[in-house]
């Protein structure tokens, strides 16, 4: 049986590319129902057995065993379901824009915790640097660079950046996310023109972006690889993280394991907690210990019945 790699998932169908033709395969009840708590079956960028039928359309037969990392999510009007965006993945491309919409630290930092806790590689893309004095956008860059992070500016209407953009998506699987209007779509187009992704500009009387991808699609890159175009977010909630794990998530944490006074130490109102010390010290960003407290604040109390079982 043939197998390809789901490029689409819509509510009663998916499209799977094999041997680089999309074939149209529906979806049956029991990939499309989920138990509360547990993720859809099958998701973007998974690699799945295609039995290819006389109409052109495929039958889904086994789903191959996941490789790489994953992005997720909590899903909308639940407590504990996981809306999983797409798998087998090599990296995330957190893009922002430098204006228009304005630049919003706390949801890169979200968004950087959901590639950590996802085991991929976290790739920062501040696009739109054209519209601004650049040297703000290039300080916000530094400070991700010295903590490990790859980070680039871009301009997706005057060239700049993409052809370093190209080379970083090159042989990968990515995925890209990031709030409406930031340019995910026509970043796609200038690194790979030809490509037909429906654009829009920022609403004037809000100045927030339009959704304007409305599913997850997974585009095959005539230079090698594959990359997630996915809608724009205005929030994101994280899924299976709990508090002691978040620290992990913050580089410039991590080098302080073990220096504060308290072994269990939250890092949020402890006395002689090293982390707090080095922020007030300047030694940690201010706005990035915000973005821990606001993520650490917003994750539930682990269940101490669900913590025994």
């Amino acid at each position: 049986m043939p197998t390809g790699t789901m490029t689409r998932r819509d509510t009663a169908s998916c499209l799977v590319l094999v041997d680089g033709q999309a074939v149209r395969c529906p979806l049956p009840g029991r990939w499309r129902q989920t138990r509360r708590g547990s993720a859809c079956p099958i998701a973007v960028g998974d690699r799945v057995e295609v039995a290819l039928q006389p109409n052109g359309e495929g039958v889904l037969g086994n789903v191959l065993p996941r490789h790489g990392g994953k992005l997720s999510r909590k899903a909308a009007g639940e407590s504990e379901g996981e809306q999983v965006v797409a798998v087998n993945l090599d990296q995330l491309v957190v893009v922002a824009a430098a204006a228009d919409p304005p630049l919003n630290r706390r949801l890169i930092d979200r968004l950087i915790v959901s590639g950590e806790n996802g085991e991929l590689d976290v790739l920062l893309v501040i696009n739109k640097i054209d519209l601004v004095d650049p040297a703000p956008c290039d300080a916000v860059l530094d400070l991700y660079r010295g903590l490990g992070y790859r980070a680039l500016a871009t301009s997706a209407t005057a060239g700049a950046g993409v052809e370093r953009l190209r080379e970083e998506l090159s042989q990968k699987t990515s995925v890209l996310t990031g709030p409406s209007g930031v340019g995910k779509s026509t970043l796609l187009m200038a690194v790979q023109p030809g490509l037909e992704l429906r654009v829009q500009p920022v609403s004037e009387s809000t100045g927030k972006g339009r959704h304007t991808t409305s599913a997850v699609s997974l585009l095959p890159l005539d230079f090698g690889g594959y990359v997630a175009d996915t809608p724009g977010i205005r929030e994101f909630a994280l899924y299976d993280l709990e508090r002691d794990d978040l620290k992990h998530c913050f580089p410039e944490m991590a080098k302080l394991f073990g220096s504060c006074r308290f072994a269990d130490c939250s890092h949020r109102q402890e006395p002689g907690c090293a982390v707090r010390n080095a922020v007030e010290a300047g030694a940690i960003d201010a706005e990035r210990y915000e973005s821990y407290c606001l993520i650490h604040d917003s994750i539930s109390e682990p269940d101490p019945a669900r913590r025994r079982r």
